[in-house]
């Protein structure tokens, strides 16, 4: 790779082209012609896209939103079926302040609840209720629906492989 190829006005791209997907961009970033940036750029976009239209799907169908999934995953996946709200943030990549409030949310939906560790009185788990295995249920099914419609119908098996592999080594490389 190299630097960035900024082209002078009226370069080598057409104004009215694009870019892939359909998008239009303007200024300095429209102009820049390199790999790696529009690369990036793809996974941005298609992560972006994905989790929005996987999130509106999963609202529409089940009635929570993907960030209640998401602790509802976590938790339902965890050992004993019960995390600490500090393992639960570092998980599901929130602050402490900001997991505290959206735990306060799901409780008052009677998706999960809170229980004192028993070996530890500073330290408070995060449990499914219920109603909140069978919220998980239902919004697998839905988050599956969701993913082959979305990212596994688009892709053939070929493609679906190859994703997998340059993913695999993307994380692989320690990102």
């Amino acid at each position: 790779m190299g630097a960035a190829i900024i082209p002078a006005r009226g370069g080598e791209k057409d104004h009215d082209e694009g870019v892939a997907g359909g998008e239009e961009t303007c200024g300095v970033l429209g102009q820049i012609d390199d790999e790696r940036l529009h690369l990036m750029g793809l996974v941005i976009r298609a992560n972006r896209r994905l989790t929005d239209r996987l999130g509106r799907d999963l609202e529409e169908s089940v009635g929570i939103p993907l960030v209640f999934f998401d602790v509802l995953i976590h938790v339902g996946a965890a050992p004993e079926g019960r995390l600490t709200m500090s393992k639960l943030s570092a998980d599901v990549a929130l602050t402490t302040g900001g997991v505290t409030r959206l735990v306060d949310r799901m409780v008052d939906a009677r998706l999960v609840e809170r229980q004192n560790c028993r070996s530890d009185r500073r330290s408070v788990h995060v449990v499914l209720t219920t109603e909140g295995r069978a919220m998980l249920e239902k919004a697998v099914a839905a988050h599956i629906e969701g993913i082959d419609r979305y990212l596994m119908d688009p892709l053939d098996a070929g493609d679906r492989a190859a994703l997998e592999i340059a993913l695999t080594k993307v994380l692989d490389a320690g990102c």
